[in-house]
């Protein structure tokens, strides 16, 4: 085994910039002070970033270091997803102990890259640290959208359709099964929903088809649940929303986790969960355009909803026709021990 104190810091450096794959754009690449960029004349910036903490994002046990590494570049994907953005440079940041494996940080280093990679953007520089505590990774990406057409999570508009992408809950219900009983073994019923988890989709693709559709108003992505982040959308339109508690697909594995895990399943999945999905406000006129985008593109589109112009009423209707309060929890970092 050779640890990162083995070689140094300059060394490990070294290997990550010689395996990373080039990309457009840039002057100035890794290995410099500073990265140099040259973003497209016209396009408006979009950057975003997150950090995974040891023991609080993931635990070594349940997901190997090249699959963490593309988790990673798929939470910052997401956002710029959630903003129609174009992902083209990455930066990112180890909090690594000396006697890590080496192999192990360069894993890390490559599925990054990979998943960037897959959607036209590249890592151009980074930095380490040394830690004796948990260990922790952050990424900044950076994006490109036409001028004044991001979308943002604010414009939604009273008679706007709801839809969301993927299966939603599935990434909290896998946590929570996991933490209950541990990854699951290969075959396991719910390694699907542990699929969700470990390795999320990217919507940047359908995201960009939808947004040439200009059909779109407002849009977010599912990383803290679905409940607390269309309740940040309501707060940022200034809108109303109600949820057809009927019109959601049925999730035979969501089903059975909630059963598992003695909860109801929209609990789960309206719940806390990172499922890095996307929440979209469509005008009406454009369902069918919208859909047939999501068909050809194979990503599961359901129509769950629409906002209303009763700014601060935020309402569940059951499939027997009952309203309740739609529930708002969602991760909140410092809420949670």
């Amino acid at each position: 085994m050779v640890a990162i104190e083995d070689v140094g810091e300059f060394e490990a450096i070294r290997r990550m910039i010689a395996a990373r794959p080039a990309v457009a754009g840039v002057v100035v690449a890794g290995g410099d002070d500073a990265a140099v960029l040259r973003p497209e004349p016209g396009m408006d910036l979009a950057v975003t970033t997150d950090t995974f903490v040891e023991g609080r994002h993931w635990r070594a046990e349940w997901i190997g270091a090249r699959a963490l590494g593309a988790r990673l570049a798929l939470a910052n994907l997401s956002d710029l997803a959630a903003m129609a953005a174009r992902p083209q440079w990455a930066v990112v940041s180890y909090g690594v102990r000396g006697d890590h494996e080496l192999d192990e940080i360069l894993a890390f280093d490559a599925g990054l890259a990979a998943v960037l990679a897959d959607e036209g953007a590249g890592l151009v520089g980074g930095n380490f640290a040394a830690v004796d505590g948990p260990e922790w990774f952050g990424l900044t990406l950076f994006g490109a959208c036409a001028p004044g057409l991001a979308w943002t999570r604010s414009l939604a508009r009273a008679g706007d359709l709801i839809a969301v992408t993927g299966a939603l809950g599935r990434a909290g219900a896998a946590l929570a099964l996991a933490q209950r009983f541990g990854a699951p073994a290969a075959g396991a019923w719910w390694a699907p929903l542990f699929e969700a988890w470990a390795a999320p989709e990217s919507r940047v693709g359908i995201a960009r088809a939808l947004a040439d559709t200009g059909a779109v108003h407002a849009a977010l992505d599912v990383s803290d649940g679905f409940g607390a982040d269309l309740h940040h959308m309501c707060d940022a339109s200034v809108a109303g929303v109600e949820i057809d508690g009927a019109a959601w697909p049925i999730d035979p594995l969501l089903e059975r986790a909630a059963r598992d895990l003695g909860v109801p399943a929209d609990t789960l999945r309206l719940g806390p969960s990172d499922d890095y999905e996307l929440v979209l406000a469509i005008a009406p006129a454009a369902r069918a355009s919208c859909a047939a985008i999501a068909r050809d593109a194979h990503v599961p589109l359901a129509w769950v909803g629409r906002f209303t112009d009763r700014a601060g009423e935020r309402i569940w209707i059951e499939p027997d026709g009952a309203r309740r309060v739609l529930p708002h929890s969602g991760w909140d970092h410092f809420a949670h021990g």
